[in-house]
């Protein structure tokens, strides 16, 4: 199958992210950028675009299969613009025929899903921790908490609206046997290192110790979860590097479990990891596996 023909919209940090994450792929390439705003500091050789009226754009010409929108704006647009697909890197994504955390759901993509999702950086964080906790121990109902030190990580909703449209209903989304499990409160910020936290306490079916749940973690970090999850037992400020493509730093020191009630963190650190679980899923989107 030839190389997917991707574009991108936005000029943000993300978009900046993903078009590092894009470099040296062979199996999608790059066609197009979008800046309406700072132009991208990478010369990749491509068309660089500068078109405020997403109806304007020229997918069509350039024969676009997928758009990997940084900028928010209405998918739809995209589409009649001349894009086959569209794959959303915004907190918006209630409209999407589907949201898809590469490594966890992304096996469930078809080509008719036109616009897809990809979540927020926080579900991307936690979601590989609570799949293999479940799998495990069972998780009965959790409460989520970020912590981050950067403006643009909030939500642009108000408080009560980010919560419902944050890293617990894109969790619902992407586990969907864990249905109405994940609550979130209102994000916290901190000051300091460029990278956020996501602490999870949840209720587990049966009695577990904090050498388990680490254990379990370790394992699958050191197995089929290897280029997503990075087991951390070193303070997290000073154990990540820009260069990490990992999107869920499980943080080992911070586990505490009392009885059935277990607390876990997770983090990342800036939008690079995100970034390649993105470009990730536009290369299954271009050849979705099989039913």
């Amino acid at each position: 199958m030839r190389a997917a023909r991707i574009a991108i919209d936005g000029d943000g940090p993300v978009a900046r992210s993903v078009l590092r994450a894009l470099a040296g792929r062979d199996d999608l390439h790059l066609v197009a950028m979008n800046a309406t705003g700072h132009p991208h500091e990478v010369d990749t050789g491509v068309p660089r675009l500068r078109v405020r009226d997403a109806r304007r754009l020229p997918w069509k010409r350039h024969a676009v299969d997928i758009v990997l929108d940084c900028s928010g704006r209405d998918a739809r647009d995209h589409l009649r613009a001349g894009a086959r697909k569209v794959l959303s890197c915004t907190s918006s994504g209630a409209a999407a025929d589907t949201t898809v955390v590469y490594g966890i759901n992304h096996r469930a993509l078809r080509d008719s899903h036109l616009h897809v999702h990809s979540a927020c950086r926080a579900t991307h964080c936690i979601a590989p921790v609570a799949r293999v906790l479940h799998d495990a121990l069972g998780i009965s109902n959790a409460m989520l908490t970020r912590v981050h030190s950067r403006p643009h990580d909030a939500e642009p909703e108000p408080a009560a609206t980010a919560r419902r449209a944050g890293a617990a209903e894109h969790l619902h989304r992407v586990l969907p046997e864990l249905d109405h499990c994940f609550d979130e409160t209102e994000p916290m910020r901190i000051a300091g290192a460029y990278a956020s936290l996501v602490g999870m306490v949840f209720i587990a079916r049966r009695a577990s110790t904090a050498d388990e749940v680490n254990g379990l973690l370790h394992a699958a970090a050191a197995g089929d979860w290897s280029d997503i999850v990075r087991y951390g037992d070193t303070p997290f400020t000073t154990a990540l590097c820009d260069r990490d493509t990992r999107s869920c730093i499980f943080e080992s020191g911070w586990t505490q479990v009392s009885g059935r009630i277990v607390k876990v963190c997770a983090g990342n650190h800036g939008d690079l990891g995100y970034a390649h679980r993105v470009v990730d899923t536009a290369r299954a989107m271009h050849r979705p596996p099989s039913p």
